[in-house]
């Protein structure tokens, strides 16, 4: 797992755009589809509270702030203007495997099922991780305070290829840029994420080469 925190500041439609663009049309994975758009909804402990599908709408609508298990406003973005840039919508990172493995994924059925659980798992591991770590800021400016967040959505969009159609097994995590804590939403604290971007990649790294189902599926491919 390689790539660092790039934070999105684009609307609904600009994020439906630039997914549909990261992969190739031939890809059999697309927005739509049961393994398109993943959402989960995480408590403090890092369980998952709700996991769902979202449809490109409901995506659409939660990069704007809204709510997909409730319909309600979670804040109203910031736009961009001329000297400040606007909101996040989310926070993205690429949980990605070395080529190799996404070329003999695409060969090999059985290695296919190994990696797509594996990166599931490293997923699952991840958002769990940031239930426990995420925190948000409180009180007037000049006087807050750091504190953690109650729950959070995160949304996992998977890919089997490269916009230019070659193999690239990866899935889109993208940690929403609002949290429930201390009775409303409030916006996660990004910088903390940045300082946390090490150890998330060093445990969806860790998460797949652990996986021993891939492992098993691997050596008997040579």
């Amino acid at each position: 797992m390689h790539g660092g925190v790039i934070p999105f500041r684009g609307t609904g439609a600009d994020a439906l755009r630039y997914v549909e663009s990261d992969r190739s049309r031939a890809d059999d994975y697309y927005l739509g589809d049961a393994t398109g758009i993943s959402y989960t909804t995480l408590d403090a402990s890092g369980e998952a509270m709700n996991r769902r599908v979202l449809d490109s709408a409901e995506y659409a609508g939660w990069v704007d702030w809204i709510n997909p298990d409730t319909g309600e406003k979670m804040g109203t973005p910031r736009k961009a203007g001329d000297v400040r840039r606007g909101s996040p919508r989310f926070a993205e990172m690429v949980i990605n495997a070395p080529k190799s493995l996404s070329v003999a994924a695409a060969l090999h059925p059985e290695v296919s099922e190994a990696l797509d659980a594996a990166q599931q798992d490293a997923l699952s591991e991840i958002q769990r991780w940031l239930g426990q770590h995420s925190v948000t800021r409180v009180g007037p400016r000049g006087k807050q305070e750091i504190v953690p967040v109650e729950h959070m959505q995160v949304v996992g969009i998977t890919h089997r290829t490269s916009r230019a159609g070659d193999p690239h097994r990866h899935i889109h995590m993208q940690v929403g840029a609002r949290v429930w804590a201390a009775g409303r939403w409030r916006a996660l604290d990004t910088a903390a994420l940045f300082k946390q971007q090490g150890a998330i990649r060093a445990l969806g790294t860790a998460v797949i080469a652990a996986s021993p189902e891939l492992a098993a599926v691997t050596r008997q491919d040579g």
